[in-house]
């Protein structure tokens, strides 16, 4: 079985259908599951945005497509249907930058651990610590960031899969990244509790993102670690203005792909990444222009 999984997509949420469908068709396979690993930029207006997601999206009119499927228009839904009949919905796990009071209500109405977020159904939410079997495998997913004080892990969550035997989950899907993966400006990035964690449970994979570059392969025992890029670079550095991304098209190494057969993964760095682009991305258009 097949595997796709998807870094951090900030609202992009048209780009990384329109990416997951295209994977797909030029590899000739069947996706039997996506996996997105948070900051999806699930939020219900514009109004609960984060400071930092208003100050990006000023800036990328691409961050307020998840906006646009909250309340599709005839053209969206229907570029978005085309995108389920070849593709499963995404699953996705909390970042740092979700709307966590909205995502829990609508768990809390749909009485589930797994709930969809939107009308049409293409972007359901896991609950921190809930453990399911996708594609075959046994998967684990862990949300938010380990940041005390401000937006910690749940513990709850934490706890309870800190007490599941080692090997026991075939795949971690984490918002945050071990400790150690890299460093910024001269900080160490990633969480001590999550290398422990990865540690303590030592599943055949894990992948995270919220550091916006790909990162891996890591191995810690048993298990080997990677974490992938920002789906879409900004369009400008807000800083300074320059240019980094003008076309707001996809990021190689923001998109990994797993063979569960064989264990194999690798990182996506295809030429067609580049045709998923635009600041007001036309879905139904990308999917039948590229059939």
């Amino acid at each position: 079985m097949k595997v796709a999984f998807f870094g951090d997509v900030h609202g992009c949420v048209l780009h990384a259908l329109g990416a997951a469908v295209t994977l797909a068709r030029h590899r000739g396979i069947q996706l039997d599951a996506v996996i997105q690993v948070g900051d999806l930029g699930a939020f219900p207006s514009p109004e609960r945005w984060d400071e930092a997601s208003r100050r990006f999206g000023a800036d990328n009119p691409a961050q307020s497509d998840f906006f646009r499927l909250l309340a599709p228009s005839p053209r969206l839904a229907e570029g978005v249907r085309l995108a389920l009949r070849e593709i499963p919905p995404f699953l996705f796990v909390s970042g740092n930058h979700e709307d966590h009071q909205w995502l829990a209500g609508l768990h809390h109405a749909a009485d589930s651990p797994v709930t969809p977020v939107d009308p049409l159904g293409a972007y359901r939410h896991v609950t921190c610590g809930h453990i399911t079997e996708v594609a075959g495998q046994r998967v684990a997913f862990l949300g938010k960031i380990e940041w005390p004080g401000s937006m910690d892990f749940d513990d709850d969550a934490y706890t309870r899969l800190l007490a599941l035997e080692p090997g026991s989950v075939d795949i971690l899907v984490t918002h945050d990244g071990p400790y150690g993966m890299s460093s910024w400006r001269g900080t160490t990035q990633g969480s001590r509790k999550l290398t422990e964690l990865i540690e303590r449970l030592q599943p055949r994979l894990h992948i995270s993102g919220h550091y916006h570059h790909q990162n891996g392969p890591r191995h810690y025992g048993a298990t080997t670690s990677y974490a992938l890029g920002l789906l879409v670079g900004p369009k400008v550095n807000i800083r300074d203005s320059t240019s980094v991304n003008p076309r707001q098209q996809v990021t190689p190494g923001s998109i990994g792909l797993l063979d569960t057969r064989t264990d194999e993964f690798e990182y996506v760095h295809d030429p067609w990444l580049a045709d998923i682009h635009g600041e007001h991305l036309d879905l139904a258009t990308l999917l039948t222009a590229t059939q």
